[in-house]
């Protein structure tokens, strides 16, 4: 047989994308929304390979000025100079907000880049609007490009550079706090020991900055140069203040907000005309413990697209289109890269007196990241209310019954009210009749293994019934999208791992573009009873927090020192409830 080709591509025209509008009157029912602007708080301008971009995405409405409640994903991506992603995530947003990191790693060059935010719907307005900060990263793994190593110096320019660096180094120190008028916000020390205490008091009587959104974050600052970070009074100022707020008559509509939740989306066509092919259903299959199944149907322009507003954790999923004639077809799915021109990229240059301190950082970074397994982060299992269609009325632990070899002698010697039909090409289907009235022949089950829906029933009748743990179905007919089904049917294996090892030609395989995990970041604690006291600690960033809550008005945040000395700076950025933006800043030393 012939195989679906699954094919990716970058972002179709506007005007294809267009296509996904099936006429002028939806176009109309978007001309009303406002604009959106991307914030997005991260924890450093200036990374090493090795250590970790952490990030928190804020999504503004332009007409309230607080948090949009229009896109439900936004997206952070980080390009090179030249033009090419290093990655692009897609962030879940509740109430406007998300978080996400990404860990540098010793494939990406020295270099300039820029860090960029955005939304699907901000993409049908002009570039200028999308979130834009420099990014700097050292790469001690990789021969440093000349074009950013400082020329050769004479050894008397060499002494009054090394002079003038000891110099800034010792203003440095100076506490250069950053007050807010929605925030207090004082250390109990500006001098800390290394592995000591320190706790933070955050307080406010404002209701609407008790209701806020805010990330605190706390980390070294370079001997190197960094390009400065966009405080959320200055992206507030910059990109929400100014420009207009809701859609002018030049602007038109080829990206379709995410109102309500991650769009997967695409095109079906003819293999040989490649001309679009309409009122195709096509399912999407999200197989595990809590699998999701997904159907749609292409439009005029082919286009379809699935919407999910539940978390998952699956990664694989499994795409079939629903007809007899699949393999006329061809699938091709939309890509999350950007294409917009990105310029001016700052100048970044490294000199031979940075070398020690280079090899220090790489070398604790090295260290940090040996004992990584001691200080991991822990990603937080996906939550969902389970569909309709994962409800089941009967349940047959197989174990307890005599075990047959067949599935179809399974069936019929064990499981009441499921029947397996010869149709008229000689393929075998499952059956379950309806709990009123008679069975239609025309409508088949869903069926799952696994959590892995199959269309062709077939392609399971001759597994091992010995391999099979349960079997659970319900008999109410199912309608999920335009296509209907007369129950839904569930075998779940002993060994719990189907989709691993099935192939069927007609089933293709896509790894899909999730949304980044939720996650409880570590945060370093020591105790009176040493019991961490011989592993190395070289943390640079002692917390990141993109979950702070000050709800009660007082808030005590505490965290600990590390064995890198220097000066740290403690940030605390966001938004109050009602949209002022919130921009606080601290100092110490740890010696």
């Amino acid at each position: 047989m012939k195989n679906i080709s699954i094919v990716f591509v970058l972002l179709l025209s506007s005007a294809t994308v267009f296509g996904q509008l099936s006429n002028s009157k939806a176009v109309n029912s978007f001309e009303n929304l406002p604009k959106e602007r991307v914030y997005v708080h991260h924890n450093e301008s200036l990374l090493f390979s090795g250590e970790y971009l952490r990030y928190k995405v804020h999504c503004i409405d332009k007409s309230t000025k607080a948090a949009s409640d229009i896109s439900k994903i936004a997206y952070v991506s980080l390009i090179d100079s030249n033009g090419k992603a290093v990655f692009t995530h897609k962030v879940r947003l509740s109430k406007g907000s998300g978080y996400g990191d990404f860990f540098i790693p010793t494939s990406v060059p020295t270099g300039s880049y820029k860090l960029l935010g955005y939304s699907e719907w901000m993409k049908n307005f002009e570039v200028s609007g999308f979130f834009q900060t420099d990014m700097h990263i050292i790469n001690p793994y990789q021969v440093t490009t000349e074009s950013h190593l400082e020329p050769k110096k004479d050894s008397l320019q060499e002494a009054i550079d090394a002079r003038m660096l000891s110099v800034s180094n010792s203003a440095s120190i100076e506490n250069k706090a950053v007050k807010s008028a929605f925030l207090d916000l004082s250390l109990d020390k500006s001098v800390v020991g290394k592995r000591e205490k320190v706790t933070v008091s955050i307080s406010t009587d404002n209701l609407a900055s008790r209701g806020g959104d805010y990330t605190i974050s706390v980390r070294k600052l370079d001997s190197i140069s960094s390009p400065e970070r966009i405080s959320s009074l200055s992206f507030y100022n910059s990109y929400v203040v100014k420009g207009t707020n809701t859609m002018t008559p030049g602007d038109k509509i080829a990206h379709l907000p995410e109102l309500r939740g991650e769009v997967i989306s695409g095109s079906i066509m003819d293999k040989e005309s490649k001309q679009p092919i309409e009122g195709q259903r096509i399912s999407l299959s999200l197989p595990g413990d809590k699998y999701l199944l997904k159907v749609a149907t292409s439009d005029i322009n082919g286009r379809f697209k699935f919407i999910t507003k539940r978390e998952y954790d699956n990664v694989n999923a499994a795409l079939q289109i629903l007809s007899d004639d699949w393999d006329k077809y061809e699938v091709v799915l939309d890509s999350p890269d950007l294409n917009i021109e990105v310029t001016d990229f700052s100048d970044f240059k490294l000199s031979k007196k940075m070398n020690a301190y280079i090899l220090e950082k790489s070398i604790q970074n090295q260290i940090e990241n040996a004992f990584r397994e001691k200080r991991s982060d822990a990603i937080l299992p996906a939550e969902h209310l389970a569909p309709y269609y994962r409800e089941f009325e009967v349940n047959y632990d197989l174990d307890d019954y005599t075990r047959f070899n067949s599935l179809q002698e399974t069936i019929v010697e064990v499981v009441d009210q499921v029947s397996v039909r010869r149709l008229n090409n000689g393929e075998r289907v499952f059956e379950i009749r309806p709990a009123e009235g008679f069975t239609d022949l025309s409508m088949l089950p869903m069926v799952f293994v696994d959590g892995l829906f199959l269309k062709r029933h077939e392609d399971f009748m001759d597994y091992s019934a010995k391999k099979v743990m349960s079997i659970s179905f319900s008999r109410d007919k199912v309608m999920l999208g335009s296509q209907a089904f007369q129950g839904v049917l569930f075998f779940k294996t002993i060994e719990g791992g189907f989709y691993d090892d099935f192939y069927a030609p007609h089933i293709k395989n896509v790894e899909l573009f999730k949304p980044q995990p939720r996650k409880t970041y570590f945060t370093q604690e020591y105790s009176e009873k040493g019991e961490d006291d011989r592993i190395p600690d070289f943390r640079h960033q002692l917390l990141w927090n993109p979950m702070l809550n000050i709800s009660d008005g007082q808030k005590e945040v505490i965290f600990y020192t590390s064995d890198v000395t220097g000066d740290y700076e403690l940030v605390i950025e966001g938004f109050t409830s009602n949209g002022n933006p919130v921009s606080a800043k601290e100092r110490f030393s740890v010696k």
